[in-house]
């Protein structure tokens, strides 16, 4: 991302798509990946660019956001388990990106399966599997000029 400003930017966006997503539902969250040294010096390498935990679904998810650099769609996620300070596993949604319309539609998609419907662990593997067939018949369809 170009510049802190523009850094600050991205972040406040993600906070404010996942607090209007999960507060009608009156789901409580927290972030639990440091983003600064602990002396308040923040990191700004988009990893991640935003994350938060659900507690009482033992979940999170964490963006990562990169600089957009490609016309087609930059989008992977994986489910991996982590360890947080306190000993505590959390399971987590990782999601690494380059914003994009299409790919923050695919994104609040797979936040409303990992979150608002509970996912399990193994039926979210096969729904990334899934989106990432249809995200490469997609791309498939814009290179012979379909759609």
């Amino acid at each position: 991302m170009k510049g802190k400003q523009e850094y600050s930017k991205n972040v406040f966006f993600w906070h404010n798509i996942i607090t209007n997503l999960l507060l009608p539902e009156k789901i409580e969250f927290e972030d639990y990946i440091a983003t600064d040294d602990g002396f308040g010096n923040k990191f700004y390498d988009g990893n991640p660019i935003y994350n938060f935990k659900i507690d009482r679904l033992n979940k999170g998810i964490r963006i990562i956001q990169q600089e957009p650099e490609q016309s087609s769609i930059h989008l992977s996620a994986r489910i991996s388990e982590i360890e947080l300070t306190d000993g505590k596993k959390l399971d987590e949604l990782v999601i690494n990106l380059e914003l994009t319309i299409e790919s923050f539609f695919i994104v609040i998609d797979l936040i409303n399966a990992w979150i608002l419907n509970d996912f399990t662990k193994f039926r979210m593997k096969r729904y990334i599997e899934t989106v990432k067939h249809l995200k490469t018949q997609v791309s498939d369809l814009q290179e012979t000029e379909i759609i």
